[in-house]
């Protein structure tokens, strides 16, 4: 009885699985399911509402069938306006490769050609031996809830350069602006302010390491590297024959999220601009550490992975835009620069040739 009252007590404050049901205590959100049974069931009603009250009955099934071809028609139009619009984008997104565009624009659910075949099938038939469906029917205004609802349930308006659309619009849900958030209130925010102990932002860090080792920075400023193929290395090193690691900047320990003096540091590297000249430039730099992990996530097989692989590019860019607004609101922009970039090859005032 004991075991039966504690179960039932914590099916109050978190979520409980028992076999295969989950319990959801009131206040934390459970799955929305989905509404396509109550829109069939409104879809069935209003065109039995509207073949019983109609006039002429043997026209309504052709009427719907016509609108149906007409809203499809329609939304091939606006598939080719975008078509168009991403004609900009070929070479930065996709590759110059048009095909791959045209896949993304014109890209229909099953249930699409499933209403759309039969309808086309039908109207053929019914022009062929009655012409065109009349128009005269005090109750043409059903069509429209009923293709909107139609809309929803063949989900017409689903299409790969639709979500590219939906993550520019910049509204921070998506997965790239989800990293930057996480990267810098989880990381970059404690090392570039004040925060934790020694209680230095990261200038009195660099300061420090000139003082102690002899040297100039040649900004006070760390470089988080972007790389579009995602690849980061183990050291910045490996990518660049002119780059050696020196040592890194201040130890920080920071109590957080019930780790005990969670240790940060920054690498300091040094990079000789020529062979031939003495001297060397040091600098703080690091791969940005989220696009490891979404590498990894993009070669493993999940749920998410092929949605990812499409839209890897318009992650990456929400990541870079979004990380500088948050530099920029936080006022720390000074001591971080974001670079995004192709390859090693673009960023050769820093890094040096390719190995």
């Amino acid at each position: 009885m004991e075991s039966i009252s504690d179960e039932k007590k914590l099916k109050k404050v978190l979520v409980f699985q028992k076999g295969d049901k989950y319990y959801f205590p009131k206040t934390i959100p459970k799955e929305r399911k989905s509404a396509t049974e109550a829109y069939v069931l409104m879809l069935i009603l209003i065109f039995v509402v509207h073949l019983v009250l109609s006039d002429c009955r043997s026209c309504v099934p052709s009427f719907y069938t016509s609108a149906c071809i007409i809203h499809f028609v329609t939304c091939l139009i606006y598939r080719f306006i975008i078509f168009l619009y991403e004609l900009g984008h070929s070479c930065s997104r996709y590759g110059n490769d048009n095909i791959e565009i045209l896949k993304r624009a014109f890209y229909f659910d099953y249930k699409v050609y499933c209403l759309v075949t039969p309808c086309t099938f039908h109207m053929v038939y019914y022009l062929s031996n009655y012409g065109l469906p009349t128009l005269e029917d005090k109750l043409w205004f059903c069509v429209i809830p009923f293709i909107f609802l139609l809309h929803r349930i063949i989900d017409l308006e689903e299409f790969p350069i639709k979500d590219s659309l939906w993550i520019a619009k910049h509204t921070g849900l998506d997965y790239g602006s989800g990293m930057a958030y996480s990267f810098f209130y989880g990381y970059l925010n404690y090392m570039l302010n004040k925060i934790g102990d020694p209680g230095k932002n990261l200038h009195d860090m660099m300061k420090e390491y000139e003082s102690a080792n002899r040297v100039r920075f040649a900004v006070y400023k760390i470089f988080i590297l972007i790389p579009k193929s995602l690849t980061c290395f183990e050291s910045v090193k490996n990518g660049s024959t002119l780059m050696e690691m020196r040592s890194t900047l201040l130890e920080k320990k920071i109590t957080i999220a019930g780790i005990r003096e969670r240790i940060y540091k920054h690498a300091v590297y040094s990079i000789k601009p020529d062979p031939e000249l003495d001297g060397h430039v040091y600098v703080c730099c690091e791969f940005a550490t989220p696009l490891k992990t979404f590498k990894e996530v993009l070669e493993r097989s999940t749920p998410h992975t092929e949605f990812y692989k499409q839209h890897k590019n318009d992650i990456l860019l929400q990541f870079y835009v979004t990380l500088k607004a948050i530099l920029k609101m936080n006022k720390v922009d000074a001591m971080c620069e974001l670079v995004y970039y192709e390859g090693y090859s673009s960023y050769k005032f820093l890094l040096g040739p390719k190995p």
